[in-house]
């Protein structure tokens, strides 16, 4: 079943990939979400290629994937989504399998692992993933943001006919731009991590 994907995200939408070759335990599970207060709308999925073809047509906000079906397990499913390097976070949501079988999802790369004879864990846990993949996410824009205001400074520095010098807290050089070279004689790479006062005469100081 695939319902209206395109529909506008509200706080309590839910875009949800289920993998699973059983459409009455999703069912279950759906029912479990829309008790916890989401409104999902999802997609059930049982083989790779069909994991692979939504995962590119549709944006989802988390996974839940049962760990043993005849087409597609669990941990071929994490390493799929990882080989897509999309972030969204996959829930194991399975029968009893194991401590060790869950631990090592965890390690694959799952968030979490549900029992499906206990769904009561399942809402707050997707709350919680939700949550961490949105800071991740933003995180991740603050340091491109940063690397590419970074690489601007470095385009104008370097074409300055003035040196330019950028010292830590601790007056420690962290950069030098290229005209250094011509006016003094060194590479900026010599100076990276040299105290910018050690040059500098007494008086100066």
């Amino acid at each position: 079943m695939n319902n209206n994907l395109s529909e506008i995200s509200n706080p309590q939408t839910l875009r949800v990939l289920t993998i699973d070759d059983s459409e009455d335990d999703v069912s279950l599970i759906i029912r479990e979400l829309k008790k916890g207060g989401y409104n999902p709308h999802y997609e059930r999925v049982d083989t790779a290629s069909a994991m692979k073809k939504t995962l590119q047509e549709n944006t989802w906000d988390i996974i839940l994937c049962d760990y043993t079906m005849p087409h597609l397990d669990g941990p071929s499913a994490i390493t799929l989504l990882k080989k897509t390097n999309i972030d969204i976070p996959i829930i194991i949501v399975s029968g009893n399998i194991g401590e060790e079988t869950a631990i090592e999802c965890m390690h694959r790369g799952a968030q979490d692992y549900i029992m499906k004879s206990n769904l009561s864990r399942l809402c707050p846990a997707i709350s919680r993933e939700i949550e961490e993949a949105k800071n991740r996410k933003n995180k991740k824009q603050v340091e491109e943001k940063l690397r590419e205001e970074e690489q601007r400074f470095r385009a104008l520095a370097d074409q300055s006919s003035d040196i330019i010098v950028v010292v830590n807290r601790e007056g420690i050089i962290t950069y030098e731009n290229n005209i250094v070279e011509k006016i003094l004689g060194y590479k900026p790479e010599e100076r990276i991590g040299a105290r910018s006062m050690d040059n500098m005469h007494p008086d100066d100081v």
